[in-house]
């Protein structure tokens, strides 16, 4: 099948935000300040850490980058570099629901994105014993023109957040597009319910955080596998390699968590025909987790990673994302918790402006689990 070919050309509009021509249409702080706006709540937090009896540590945000492109490249999300118990099983339904908007381009490529994107999962954790672990999600996706621009558009005035002149656009329209010299290298179809790639992960953890002390370090490698339709804009088609490091330091009060991961990512076939190839992913991070109540915990932590688009060749598509999460986490029993956190680019022009993330989790048979 011929790669599809566009009729439509840039609109002055487009023209206008295409790279380098426009700035902010509102002047946002740096990305340092809204670093550190967003984290103040952990100081006060670190502060009353003295409240808590006895803390207990979970692991980062298990979040990821919510931009479509790059859910279809293969990630193994943010955990404690500690084993499971052997026997155990950790079990994890996690959502994230993102508004996405972006526009850009030259006079070679472009890229538009304009919509909304639910992904929810389904995790199991199993601990097999010597520091080994395995892991399994399955992913689905809801895609829909959505309902939260307005709300969007003043959150990003409120917190001084890079608002891209999206208050300039339409509300509530649904396109994720990429092309190259006027033909479409990748797209995503809007879908009630769709199916993703599924990953499959093993980890060993020489160190574990808690059980061996006070660090922790846990090696993972990983392979997604290509259950998504890729040919909607929901997979890659071919198998995704993953290899990552998590490090953890739990001291008195407070976690500090780190992790790096790299992904060899497949191609999906309708970009070859075009052309196009995607890129390998490459994820740093780091995060904070501290107690404030017995059953209550601060948490914030970063991410950037790597553009699997670089290959259209402009910074709004090619630039690394950089995001921020904060949230809190709530233990419901002895064994199983609550977890929200709000999601944040703080890089301009490029991740999705805004995810709101919800995950409950619990831990089953094994010894007693709970961190």
């Amino acid at each position: 099948m011929k790669a599809a070919r566009i009729d439509r050309r840039p609109s002055a509009h487009s023209a206008r935000d295409a790279e380098g021509a426009v700035g902010y249409s509102r002047h946002p702080m740096s990305p340092a300040l809204a670093l550190m706006s967003r984290t103040a709540p952990l100081v006060v937090a670190a502060l009353l850490a003295g409240c808590v009896s006895a803390p207990r540590f979970a692991g980062p945000l298990p979040v990821r980058d919510q931009h479509p492109a790059q859910l279809t490249v293969g990630r193994l999300l943010p955990r404690a570099a500690a084993a499971e118990a052997p026997g155990s099983v950790r079990a994890d339904w996690t959502n994230a629901y993102s508004s996405l908007f972006l526009a850009g381009g030259d006079s070679e490529a472009s890229f538009r994105m304009d919509g909304e994107y639910l992904r929810s999962a389904l995790a199991a954790r199993v601990g097999l014993g010597h520091g080994l672990d395995v892991e399994l999600e399955v992913p689905v996706a809801h895609t829909t023109a959505g309902f939260l621009d307005d709300f969007i558009i003043e959150w990003h005035d409120a917190f001084g957040l890079p608002d891209q002149n999206r208050d300039d656009r339409p509300r509530d329209e649904f396109v994720i597009e990429a092309d190259r010299g006027g033909v479409a290298v990748w797209q995503v179809e809007k879908s009630g319910f769709e199916l993703l790639d599924v990953p499959l992960a093993i980890a060993w953890s020489p160190l574990s955080a808690g059980t061996d002390g006070r660090f922790g370090v846990t090696l993972r490698a990983g392979v997604e596998l290509p259950t998504g339709a890729a040919r909607r804009g929901y997979g890659s088609g071919g198998f995704d390699w993953m290899l990552g490091v998590a490090a953890e330091a739990r001291l008195e009060r407070v976690s500090l968590t780190a992790h790096v991961q790299h992904t060899f990512a497949s191609t999906p076939a309708q970009s070859e025909r075009a052309g196009f190839s995607f890129h390998d992913v490459t994820v740093i991070g780091a995060g904070v987790e501290v107690p404030v109540l017995d059953d209550l915990t601060l948490l914030a932590q970063t991410d950037l990673e790597t553009s699997t688009l670089r290959g259209l060749d402009f910074d709004r598509a090619a630039n690394a994302q950089w995001l921020l999460w904060t949230g809190a986490r709530l233990r419901i029993a002895e064994r199983a918790w609550v977890d929200i956190a709000i999601g944040e680019d703080l890089s301009s022009y490029i991740a999705p402006d805004l995810s709101a993330w919800i995950g409950f989790h619990a831990l089953f048979g094994g010894a007693d689990g709970a961190r």
